[in-house]
């Protein structure tokens, strides 16, 4: 299965002591590839297996998935979004980004504790992270179910 050598690759750069700059440079490619070659299989087992793995192997997973024609990456990517991890967070709404269609982003709308969330981490976001959180809100301006189950929360 295409899983288990995903996963053991994917483990090997969420050791502390790995070497990042590796990751962002090759890693990350090498990941990608390999999400391309799953099968129905390996994605209902990477879904089942998330609660098991360490924060640092998911912001790993979060940073590769950006395929907007892949849904199979966005349903994984919304249930990285449910965390207390605030940089696991911010990751998989920058990836969250990419996915553009209409519906992508109907299947974003359906999980409205993601904007939730966002506005109870914006005052606090640096720099990049609040354009990251400013661009994917202000998607869903003009979407007033969204906005409104949104402000309900926040108030």
């Amino acid at each position: 299965m295409m899983f288990d050598e995903f996963d053991k690759y994917i483990s090997e750069f969420a050791m502390e002591d790995f070497a990042v700059d590796y990751w962002y440079d090759e890693g990350v490619d090498i990941a990608e590839a390999m999400l391309h070659e799953f099968d129905d299989s390996d994605w209902e087992l990477l879904l089942r297996s998330l609660p098991e793995r360490t924060v640092e192997w998911q912001k790993r997973l979060a940073y590769c998935m950006h395929d907007e024609s892949d849904l199979n990456q966005l349903i994984v990517l919304l249930r990285l979004a449910d965390t207390d991890n605030n940089e696991l967070f911010e990751i998989t709404v920058d990836s969250l980004r990419g996915f553009t269609s209409e519906e992508s982003l109907n299947l974003i709308q359906d999980h409205p504790q993601i904007i939730f969330k966002i506005k109870q981490l914006l005052p606090k976001a640096g720099n990049a992270a609040k354009r990251v959180f400013e661009e994917i809100t202000n998607r869903f301006k003009g979407e007033n179910n969204y906005v409104a189950i949104s402000e309900e929360q926040t108030n």
